[in-house]
């Protein structure tokens, strides 16, 4: 009788488990996305409006990228002191309203803190509420499978939204849609945040227990720790290496609408098509790279995403003699959405240790972050004054650069473990 309610008891608790990863992935199909996915098609349609530079709109991509680095470190130690459904709701509502906020914008300035705004509030509801609250809700088993569709739901909102916002923006404008779509994402967040946003009651999960814990820490490669790992000098060329790569990562994902728009012309529905055409192989991406990372390793997975991101640009820079190519893009540029997404965390623990891996987690993603703020502005400076030609070929050299030192880095301190295990 006893285990018959412990079962029952443990099946009541899976599905509340999982109902919160659905919610997870509701919040990230539809805030989330429309916050972050959909942005890059709204940018040559803003500097026609207002007559901005591609480089200085281009700059709100780079405060955002900037507004998270600085405050991840901060809001991090909130969520153990603040309710989490006041921070989803605060979160939420900072991301909506900069967005509506962006209808009501005439200058730079005005976009450029609004989309610092708007950062601030996706990482409070996202970037670090989302995996807060499935530690909470998976704290022994399960955690990383949950995490993985609850953020597959952006790649999931992102298939539709590319294509309805397209066609809003070439029926209706810039202005009409930010509005429209930014009440949409308050509209839809807002009561799923205040009816189901909640940590896991007394008894409602697994509790870690102390041996269950020091289990965990003794359990694969230890490592040096953060202090000892910052002294090695392959530390620096993989995170220099990686801040590179960044620059490319932030090109393709804020120029490609804008190369297709407005340099190869191609109509409002084929954009949104290539949108959703990445959108779903980022999920086929998301999966198929976890995979990888644990069958056949960190050095062999990123080689291969050096591949993806070199065809997805010689595929941009060919697409202009022949447009079919811009599919290309989207398929290859969508597999190597790990390389973003789950390879920093695994490649910090899987190549420097688990020892301070936290640490040297955020050293990697502080210098990626700097990268990232700096690709947008980069490619928009060399269009506006020699094309986008060039600087697509300026981010295939990053590319090669970016990853022969990140490569090169993974497999000289993958050597230098070893000697020491010897």
């Amino acid at each position: 009788m006893i285990n018959q309610e412990l079962s029952t008891n443990n099946k009541i608790n899976n599905k509340k488990k999982y109902f919160m990863v659905f919610i997870c992935m509701f919040m990230q199909a539809v805030p989330y996305s429309i916050a972050q996915n959909i942005q890059p098609l709204f940018v040559p349609y803003v500097i026609k409006q207002f007559g901005f530079s591609l480089a200085g709109f281009s700059l709100i991509f780079t405060c955002g990228a900037i507004a998270s680095a600085i405050f991840s470190p901060l809001l991090g130690n909130v969520f153990e002191k603040v309710n989490i459904k006041i921070l989803f709701l605060v979160g939420a509502t900072l991301s909506a309203v900069g967005f509506i906020g962006f209808g009501f914008s005439h200058n730079l300035a005005q976009f450029y803190a609004l989309a610092a705004m708007q950062k601030v509030g996706c990482l409070l509801f996202s970037g670090i509420g989302v995996p807060y609250l499935i530690n909470h809700w998976f704290p022994k088993e399960g955690r990383g499978k949950a995490l993985g569709i609850a953020f597959s739901g952006g790649s999931i909102g992102n298939v539709f939204l590319q294509q309805i916002t397209s066609q809003m923006l070439a029926s209706r404008g810039a202005t009409y849609s930010y509005i429209f779509l930014g009440v949409v994402a308050l509209a839809c967040s807002l009561p799923i945040v205040l009816i189901f946003i909640r940590l896991p009651k007394t008894g409602e999960v697994e509790v870690v227990e102390e041996n269950d814990a020091e289990e965990v820490q003794t359990g694969g490669f230890e490592g040096l720790g953060a202090k000892a790992t910052k002294q090695n000098k392959y530390f620096w060329l993989f995170s220099i290496g990686y801040s590179i790569i960044a620059i490319t990562i932030s090109a393709l994902s804020t120029q490609y609408a804008t190369y297709f728009t407005g340099e190869l012309g191609l109509s409002a529905t084929l954009v949104g098509t290539l949108g959703s055409v990445f959108a779903a192989f980022c999920l086929i991406g998301n999966v198929s790279g976890g995979a990888l990372f644990d069958k056949i390793g960190t050095l062999k997975t990123m080689t291969i995403s050096m591949v993806l991101q070199c065809i997805a640009i010689v595929a941009l820079i060919f697409c202009s003699k022949m447009h079919g190519l811009a599919f290309l893009f989207s398929i290859a540029y969508g597999l190597n959405v790990y390389s973003y997404m789950s390879a920093p965390a695994f490649m910090a623990t899987d190549v420097f240790g688990k020892k301070e891996s936290g640490i040297i987690f955020g050293t990697i993603c502080l210098l990626f972050a700097l990268g990232y703020a700096f690709g947008s502005t980069l490619v928009g400076m060399i269009v506006d004054n020699i094309g986008f030609g060039p600087a697509w070929i300026v981010m295939l050299v990053c590319v090669v650069v970016g990853y022969a030192m990140l490569l090169t880095s993974i497999k000289k301190v993958k050597g230098q473990y070893a000697e020491m295990e010897m």
